[in-house]
């Protein structure tokens, strides 16, 4: 590709993949996102619930002020305590759809333009009807939550279906029946995917993308190890070019490709395609930055 990648796309990162210590919403997130703030070549950010309410507020003034792009996950939350929006018990439910409520004012005071969620658990084929239609409820009341409450718009993201996270929307036929179900009330409801999980979920994304083209509204790049057996399998997310990961430059510039393809990626539209990859113990952040800044330009300059 001849022209610079800041044409067709924001560039973003996880923060609470980039540095785990912050993914329980607690920890150094002020001087951490400082770190993400500083570097220019970032144009968004994804940012989880934060404890504290002194931190948050100082969190909520640097990121109002370094003008990124800010999106608000509460994948880390569902999965921390185990909220399932799908879940056969109604007062299982109500307490995943009461606590991620409760969670949409955090988004607003950091800024946030939009929400992230996920399904629950996975369930056998022969209830899977059944689970898909608690779910399009409960995302319908989210919505309106969202929108009554602090006006903005919800993303669903799809996960593995039954590798690691094993999640009620882990294919894209699913996702894209989900979408169409919600989208019925409220059309700015829309999906995330990462290209992790379209290893996990032993897909490739020229089959993938298409099927989700009109309801795909932000990208994530990561890494994944489909290689049973291998000690980072499963949805790990480490650093690109890993032995036995799924995914490096090949990969990403594929991905790439197919994001334009179904017209994601276009001039002037610029969607936020965010790198989430979790630094291992012992790494520096800034050296798990420069594998991802690498990994991105050698995809999209040798193309």
């Amino acid at each position: 590709m001849k022209e610079p990648w800041q044409v067709y796309m924001q560039m973003g990162v996880v923060h609470g993949m980039l540095f785990p210590e912050c993914l329980a919403g607690t920890g150094p997130i002020r001087e951490t996102l400082q770190v993400i703030v500083e570097d220019t070549f970032f144009e968004a950010v994804d940012v989880g619930a934060i404890e504290d309410a002194q931190q948050r507020c100082e969190c909520a003034a640097l990121l109002r002020d370094s003008q990124l792009n800010v999106s608000f996950a509460c994948q880390p939350t569902q999965l921390r305590l185990q909220l399932d929006l799908n879940a056969a018990d109604a007062e299982q439910r109500e307490h995943a759809f009461r606590t991620l409520v409760a969670l949409f004012p955090q988004a607003k005071e950091l800024g946030a333009q939009r929400i992230f969620v996920m399904s629950g658990k996975n369930v056998p084929a022969s209830e899977r009807r059944a689970a898909l239609e608690r779910l399009v409820t409960m995302l319908r009341r989210l919505c309106r939550e969202a929108r009554e409450q602090v006006g903005l718009p919800l993303a669903l993201e799809i996960f593995d279906h039954d590798v690691d996270k094993k999640a009620l929307v882990g294919t894209c036929e699913i996702a894209a029946w989900v979408a169409r179900e919600v989208r019925r009330d409220f059309p700015d409801f829309g999906l995330l995917h990462d290209l992790s999980h379209i290893y996990l979920c032993h897909e490739q994304p020229e089959r993938h993308f298409p099927l989700i083209r009109e309801y795909l509204v932000a990208m994530h790049l990561g890494n994944s190890v489909s290689r049973a057996g291998h000690p980072l399998y499963g949805d790990t997310h480490p650093p690109f070019g890993i032995p036995g990961g799924d995914v490096d430059v090949p990969q990403v510039r594929n991905c790439l490709k197919a994001l334009f393809d179904i017209g994601f990626l276009r001039a002037g539209r610029r969607p936020v395609v965010a790198f989430e990859v979790r630094t291992p113990p012992g790494m520096n952040p800034r050296t798990v930055i420069a594998n991802m800044k690498r990994t991105l330009a050698q995809a999209w300059w040798d193309w």
